[in-house]
This record gives C-alpha cells, structure tokens and sequence, in this order.
C-alpha cells in the first residue's frame, strides 16, 4: 500500500496480514523507507543487509541516520565503530513521588534505568534498554495490578513522547498556543496520567533515548521488524519477572508505525506464554486495502475535508458545521458520490462529472480548475500546497491545524505542472511546523527532568535519542503470526482500543476507520473488543490539553473494563 507524501512512497501495516511495513517510519517521519524483503537476524545472529536510508512518515526524525559516522558527524550512532562505552549492570534509580490529582495525593514510586537482554543461551547481554516505570504506592497487592507498557513509535523513536508528552505523572509545560515556547523549559504535574489505573512502564527499543547495543556492529541485528520485537518481548518477559508482576494484566501502547510493534508483539509474548489483556493503538497506520490505488484517495479525502473545515475555506453553511457533522458529510461523500466518480472514470456523463467536480471542490476548498487539473485525484502534497497558496503557507502533515510559511520555488511559481491556480502545486514544505516547535523544547525539559527530579546521572554524557540518529537503516519484515488478526485468533479475549485523530495528515482517519472495517476477526471480537475512539487532534492527541481529557477518561474506561473482564 502507498501515500504519496511529501513525493515519497509511504510504506503501511497491513493488520490483517501481517507488521511488515511499520518500521518505515515513525515519529521521524520525513521520508520513507525503501523495504528490502531481507530474512529478520535474531539479535544473536547475523545483521541483515539493510536497504536505503530510511526516516519515516513526516517529521519527527525517525529511522534512518544510523551507519558510519564520518570524522565531521559527531550525534549518528556509528555501526562500524570497535566498541562503545559498556553499559553496567545495576539497579535502576529509584525515587518516591507525589503529585496532586483531582485534589487528592497520589503517591509513587519512580524508577529508571537499564534492562539487560541476554542471550537465552550464554547468559551475555546483547543490549541494555532504557527504561521509566512509575508505580502507583499503597496498593494492597500490587503483582495484580495493571501494567501498560509503551512502544514509542516508529524505529528511532523514543517513548518519551508518550511518557512526558501527556501520560505520566509529570509532563512537558507547554506554552498556551500548544509549543514548546523558549527556556527555560520545565514540567508540571499531570492530572490526566494513567497511573491511577495502571503502573505505567516507557521502554525504549535499541537505539532510542540511551538505549544501545552492548557492542556498536550488533545494531543493525536489532533493526528489523521480527529482532525488534523480540527484543521487546524478552524486555517484558524480563521485567514480569524482576518486579513480580507475571499475574499482572499487561497491557501494550503503540503509536504511528509502532502501531505494527505492538500488534506484533502482542502475538509474540502470547506464544511464549505472556498473555496480552489489551492493545492500544495511537495514530494507527492504514492497511494496504485502505490506500491500494484509486483507495488511496477515497481514504484520504475526509481528512483534505477537515482540515479545510478548520481553516475556514468552505462555504458558510459547512464551516458552522460541527467536527462531528462536517466528518460525517466527508465520509458519505467520499464512500458514495466519490467512489462512484473515481469508478466510472471516463464512463461518466458530463453532467455526472460536472456534479462531482462541484461538490468536491465545495467540500476541499479547491478550485474546479484544479480539480479537473488532477482528474479529481488529490494527493497530500498537492493539496498542501494549493489550499493556502494565496497566503503563502502549507499545513504540518502530523497536525493540519498547524500552518506555516511556505517560500516560493524558483521564480516564485509552484512548479510541479503548472504554476497558476490551477496547476498540480509544488511540494510540502519538507520540514513539519508542528513538530519542529514542539521536539527541542521537549528534549532539553525531559532530560532535565531525569537528571533533577528522578535523579537519573547515567549516561551523563551520552546522546539523548529522541527521534532520529540512534539507529541506521531498518529492515522491516514479518509473519502472519506477528499480526493482530492473529492474535486476535490465538487470544479470543483480548481487547483493542485505537484513537482516531482528524487532524492527522499522516493518519488519515478514514483510512484506519476502513483498515478497521477489514480487520479478519471474529463477529464476536468484532462486536465486544474493539473501542475505537475519534479526537479533534493532530497526531500526538496527548500533546493536546482539551484532546489528552477525553484520552485519558476513554483510556483509563478502557483500562478498567478490560482488567474486570473475566
């Protein structure tokens, strides 16, 4: 399955089938990966020849970066380097903390540090992952309680995101437009985390945050779909273990590619005996039915719809609608008159044509000429470009209702096949606006608190992977065992909640809601274990302060039913 985006070829999960395509990507986002069907090295084996550098799908920095580091690159993680800075065995740094929620003390017990991953036959560490763990104190016995472990997203994304961004105790301070605003930076407490319902653990895969191999040359064993999930797999089996919490509901948090990690992993940790409670999927990427051919635009096209309605370029009539009206009319539109037009292609009359030419320009804020222009095929970029050419701006694919300014290509014409209104349009701009305001703000404040407050002093001087340069090339791969259809066919009651942003470029919501529709489960998983939730958000619905509410209340609802659930 393919997007065209930013004019790359986007990679995505197919659910139903298997996770071979999300590690294209991630929070890195910014071009996509070439996949090159290399047999999955165990981390014990040897390294997998490795396609093209690849990143991700649209801006957070993300999979590639890793490999030889020239005498002039200082912050890549070097593959080909002899040896590295060893990482010691010891217990993780423990602290006691108290944040205040709904005007009631929560107390905790924080803990950060290394988990060795050791070879199941020689006993030698592989790797260390780097983790936080955050467990809620006074519970009458805790080897029962909830466990939610988060994935981060794609590879060379690290789960800080998810831990400082909206769901831990603490969280990023952001400024009252939603950035990261200038330094100092600092964090508050959250009243919105998940630890009320759960112990909350952030694992970061190899070559994310300080997370690294034990020797340089083993990276890329770790770099492709079946060894990254493995490696995760044997984390979790690990720490069951070291914290008593085998009779523990576990429950498994992915976003953006990572989507594809934690249904895979869902399914490895069943076969070895680690039962899974729920899933969660964030931004979840699309399945290759959802964006195979002409799909690719009928999926895309309630998302075009939305960020239109938000930035005012519809009629009157449609811009008073509600998010959830306006949402609704893309949807009909685009799985009715739409794929009607898209179907008859030149089999339709012209008053057929005429019609559809109308009504999609009336609900994209395009003009017909450029409609007829692309022969009613509006791919991202093009869209991107065109809706607020005459303001000189193109939105933030991770969130559309962040825009920026775009500078003209040469001679100040769009380029692309046609300079004038209704031209093709130049390409995105390459960098996410969104994003961009967002990650060093974000990055300075949590290494800050990791030093500070949990008194973290490892790794002093090392590289903070957040979302690119700690791996190199991924290789993805994978099985139908890997999947979630069949996990959901080896564990009939596990439960699934997927979040749904509207304002995701990168996501589009129709597209997961058609992935959905065609996931191969049971009528009963289908009618009982699927939550799917929608937010008016862009794609970390946690960075959101009005979105992370109605997330935290639908995710810790989720948590509770699913943990009762016998």
């Amino acid at each position: 399955m393919r997007y065209i985006r930013n004019g790359q070829i986007l990679l995505v999960i197919s659910l139903s089938i298997s996770v071979t395509a999300w590690g294209q990507g991630g929070r890195g986002r910014g071009a996509a990966a070439q996949q090159a069907g290399q047999p999955a090295a165990t981390p014990a084996g040897t390294p997998a020849a490795a396609p093209a550098g690849a990143t991700g799908r649209g801006g957070r920095g993300g999979g590639g970066g890793g490999g030889a580091a020239s005498s002039s690159e200082f912050y890549n993680y070097d593959t080909t380097a002899g040896s590295g800075p060893a990482i010691p065995d010891a217990p993780p740094t423990e602290t006691h903390q108290k944040i205040t929620v709904n005007g009631e003390a929560l107390a905790y017990t924080a803990r950060v540090g290394y988990m060795p991953l050791r070879n199941a036959t020689t006993g030698q560490s592989e790797a260390h992952l780097f983790y936080t763990c955050y467990a809620k104190d006074g519970v009458a016995d805790a080897s029962v309680r909830p466990v939610m472990f988060f994935l981060g997203g794609a590879p060379g994304v690290a789960a800080t995101w998810q831990e400082f961004g909206g769901f831990g105790p603490k969280r990023m301070k952001w400024m009252s437009d939603g950035t990261a605003g200038l330094p100092p930076y600092t964090w508050v407490d959250n009243p919105n985390t998940l630890l009320r319902q759960a112990d909350l653990v952030f694992v970061n895969p190899v070559g994310t945050a300080f997370s690294r191999p034990d020797q340089p040359t083993r990276g890329p064993n770790f770099w492709n779909t079946a060894a990254d999930i493995a490696s995760l797999g044997e984390f979790v089996r690990s720490f069951v273990n070291t914290y008593n919490r085998r009779n523990s509901p576990l429950f498994l948090a992915g976003e953006d590619f990572g989507t594809g990690r934690a249904a895979g992993l869902a399914g490895y940790l069943d076969e070895h005996q680690i039962p899974v409670h729920g899933v969660v999927l964030l931004s979840m990427a699309a399945s290759a039915d959802a964006t195979a051919g002409d799909e690719q635009y009928i999926t895309l096209l309630p998302c075009l719809v939305m960020s239109a309605w938000y930035h005012k370029k519809l009629a009157s009539d449609l811009t008073a609608m509600s998010a959830e009206q306006i949402s609704g009319q893309a949807r009909q539109f685009a799985s009715r008159q739409y794929l009607h037009a898209l179907y008859k292609g030149d089999r339709m009359t012209p008053e057929e044509r005429t019609k559809v030419v109308a009504d999609l320009s009336r609900l994209t804020g395009l003009s017909k000429e450029f409609i007829v222009n692309n022969n009613l095929r509006v791919t991202l970029e093009r869209f991107n470009s065109e809706l607020m050419r005459d303001q000189h701006r193109g939105l933030s694919n991770s969130d559309a209702r962040v825009s920026g300014f775009v500078p003209g290509a040469g001679g100040g014409r769009g380029g692309g096949g046609g300079g004038g209104r209704g031209g093709f349009g130049g390409p995105a701009p390459a960098i996410d606006l969104n994003l961009s305001s967002l990650a060093g703000g974000f990055e300075a404040a949590y290494e800050t608190y990791l030093r500070r407050e949990l008194t973290f002093n490892g790794n002093s001087n090392g590289i903070f992977y957040l979302s690119s340069g700690g791996i190199g090339t991924f290789t993805a791969t994978g099985t139908d065992d890997a999947s979630l259809a069949a996990a959901f066919a080896r564990n009939p009651n596990l439960r699934l909640f997927v979040g749904v942003n509207y304002y995701d470029l990168n996501a589009p919501f129709y597209a997961t809601e058609f992935a959905l529709a065609h996931l191969n489960v049971s009528p009963e998983v289908r009618a009982k274990n699927i939550t799917v939730s929608h937010f008016e958000a862009g794609q970390m619905a946690y960075v959101d302060t009005k979105a992370l509410v109605k997330l935290q209340a639908d995710l810790s609802r989720f948590v509770n039913q699913s943990a009762a659930r016998k």
